[in-house]
């Protein structure tokens, strides 16, 4: 028979790894707030930037729900662990997708531009919930007592506070010139870095997470639903409660955007200190 392995015992190493991966998460997103300088200002697309990200802001509203119930979906048994795997992926995508929402083309034609910032921005997206999506999926996986999930809680909140303050802190010193303005090329080779210190951060919480929690489907071995994107979809647009709270978020994130954009804004070119 073979022998069982023991599960590590629950302690800071849990709540370090789980704070990393909210860490991961941030390193990417908080480079959101310099995406409205960064197409306005050196890509020139201040006359479209506002129409395109409402109209994206509505793909992200659609896009979590959908991959989340892609992911909830998938039946397929990993060596590791399925929330881990898609994590895993996730960490590489974002590396690839941050960059493609900086790609530097500023004498590219109008319609070049679109292209490039929809799909830089849908990719990024897309990879950003692959990976954090089932990030919060593994508390409840971690452990089955109150008190070690309220710790993990607290630590991603650590996590994502660090996350959140390094970029703000960081950033201004690497991504703007002397006389102020952005740096376009610089912006991308930070978002590179940024995809590439969130990768290392996810890679920690993968390696050092005990799953302690059985997730073995009990009725293995039953035909599974194959999963209907039209119909996952049909049945979401039903469901009122759902849209929403969806579109109560997709609100929030346009209005905290907008702030951070405001703020860094007014720093800028007002008090001539970015």
């Amino acid at each position: 028979m073979a022998e069982i392995k023991q599960k590590r015992k629950f302690g800071m190493i849990d709540n370090l790894a789980y704070a990393a991966g909210d860490l991961g998460c941030n390193m990417s997103f908080a480079l959101k707030g310099t995406m409205a300088l960064f197409w306005t200002q050196v890509m020139g697309l201040s006359a479209w930037y506002s129409l395109l990200i409402i109209i994206l802001q509505v793909w992200d509203a659609i896009n979590d729900p959908l991959i989340g119930s892609m992911i909830d979906a998938d039946k397929h048994q990993y060596k590791r662990n399925k929330f881990l795997q898609y994590i895993w992926v996730g960490s590489i995508g974002l590396i690839v997708g941050g960059a493609c929402c900086f790609l530097p083309f500023p004498n590219a034609p109008v319609w070049a531009k679109i292209i490039i910032f929809m799909a830089g921005y849908i990719v990024w997206d897309a990879f950003y919930t692959v990976a954090n999506v089932p990030y919060g999926s593994l508390l409840s996986l971690i452990s089955d007592k109150e008190a070690d999930r309220a710790s993990l809680s607290a630590w991603r909140s650590v996590g994502s506070m660090v996350g959140n303050m390094l970029p703000m802190v960081i950033l201004p010193f690497l991504i703007y010139n002397e006389d102020k303005s952005l740096n376009g090329p610089m912006v991308f080779v930070t978002a590179l870095i940024m995809g590439v210190l969130g990768f290392i951060c996810f890679q920690f919480m993968i390696k050092n997470t005990e799953i302690r929690v059985d997730t073995q489907n009990a009725t293995t071995g039953e035909a599974f639903e194959k999963f209907n994107v039209v119909k996952a979809m049909t049945n979401f647009l039903k469901n009122r409660p759902a849209v929403g709270a969806t579109l109560a978020a997709m609100g929030m994130f346009i209005g905290m955007q907008a702030a951070t954009t405001a703020v860094s804004v007014t720093f800028q070119i007002y008090f001539q200190n970015p």
